[in-house]
């Protein structure tokens, strides 16, 4: 990871340490233990920031697969994990979320759901009925 990237994140203070610490049953005091907090931050954010991209890339895919109807409205889109049912028996490698695409076509408000999974950069979806 470059310099930069570690200096623009903010270290935590003394007892957000303390409590990342704790948490990991971290038993160093003084500098170590900060800069074990501030690793734990580090990678907490990234992987936040990561989900947050995926989820935009597929709510931009579900919101091109939806049909072209003159007039169509997207109102809303959101995310939400796939049900146990389904990744009970998933194999692919990796997790796929659901994308909820509220919209008004005609004047009737309808909500499509699809499937999303990412892979190779790219993300690929298919309608689900919900």
């Amino acid at each position: 990871m470059r310099k930069s990237a570690i200096c623009a994140i903010v270290p935590p203070s003394r007892r957000e340490a303390d409590v990342l610490c704790q948490l990991f049953a971290i038993s160093i005091g003084g500098p170590m233990c900060s800069r074990i907090a501030i690793a734990a931050s580090v990678v907490l954010f990234a992987t936040a920031g990561s989900r947050a991209e995926d989820n935009r890339a597929c709510i931009a895919k579900a919101t091109e697969t939806l049909p072209r109807i003159a007039g169509l409205v997207v109102k809303k889109a959101r995310t939400r994990p796939v049900p146990p049912a389904i990744m009970a028996t998933w194999q692919g490698q990796t997790r796929p979320i659901i994308v909820d695409v509220d919209f008004i076509a005609a004047g009737e408000p309808a909500t499509y759901s699809y499937m999303c999974v990412q892979s190779k950069g790219s993300a690929y979806v298919r309608r689900v009925m919900s």
